[in-house]
């Protein structure tokens, strides 16, 4: 029986994915999930989709991030509104990578939007923002992908755990002053794995927990500009 691990809002730092795969080894039945939002803000957003794209134990999800690059590079009149984040340009700088944009995108577009997993006598929810939809016959794209209601309440779903991103923990505890960190809601039901990659100067992390164990693997680009 394998192991399932979840992170989140990686935001084009893959190297500090290589550093948690690196900490996990995942095995043959080992699963590492993704919740979401790979690209942007970060300085390689094709090292994460690439690994994302060809690792056998990753599942991506869906984030509200890669719902927006491939809303904008299929509008029909995207040249008149050049993208909001930095993966266009990042992409576009390199010739390998500006070929691969429509395969990068045509992935995107594939990711589902939420997940169930099933393990320890207890049913996950995993999706970006909210996992209360998961369990309506109609899901709301949005409230899977925006929807930050749940951790306002800071209570999770009786009877599941919650595993959500897109808000990085360090706002919920208040406090940069300390390094971010998986945040665990007051009933034990709701966790956020977003430690904010990216936002190095916040104290942000890329966290990853093993649903099975509880334990909890931290990666940061501050431990290298530390040695």
């Amino acid at each position: 029986m394998g192991r399932n691990y979840v992170m989140s809002d990686i935001h084009g730092m893959s190297d500090l994915l290589k550093k948690i795969l690196d900490m996990i080894q995942p095995g043959a039945d080992d699963r590492v999930y993704i919740l979401g939002d790979m690209i942007d803000r970060g300085p390689d957003p094709a090292g994460v989709l690439d690994l994302a794209m060809n690792c056998p134990n990753i599942t991506a999800l869906r984030g509200n991030h890669e719902d927006g690059f491939v809303e904008w590079y299929e509008a029909p009149d995207r040249d008149r509104y050049p993208y909001y984040y930095n993966t266009y340009d990042i992409l576009c700088a390199d010739e390998k990578l500006r070929k691969k944009i429509p395969e990068y995108v045509d992935f995107m577009k594939t990711l589902p939007l939420c997940a169930k997993v099933k393990t320890g006598g207890e049913c996950w929810l995993l999706a970006h923002a909210s996992t209360e939809e998961i369990l309506h016959i109609w899901k709301r794209k949005e409230r899977l992908l925006w929807d930050t209601s749940m951790i306002d309440r800071q209570r999770g779903i009786p009877g599941y755990m919650s595993v959500v991103g897109h808000v990085p923990t360090f706002l919920i505890r208040g406090t940069r002053n300390e390094p971010a960190a998986i945040w665990h809601c007051p009933d034990g039901r709701l966790i956020d794995v977003d430690c904010g990659a990216v936002f190095t100067e916040a104290g942000g992390r890329l966290g990853c927990l093993c649903l099975e164990t509880g334990k909890e693997y931290y990666a940061s680009a501050a431990d290298d500009q530390a040695v």
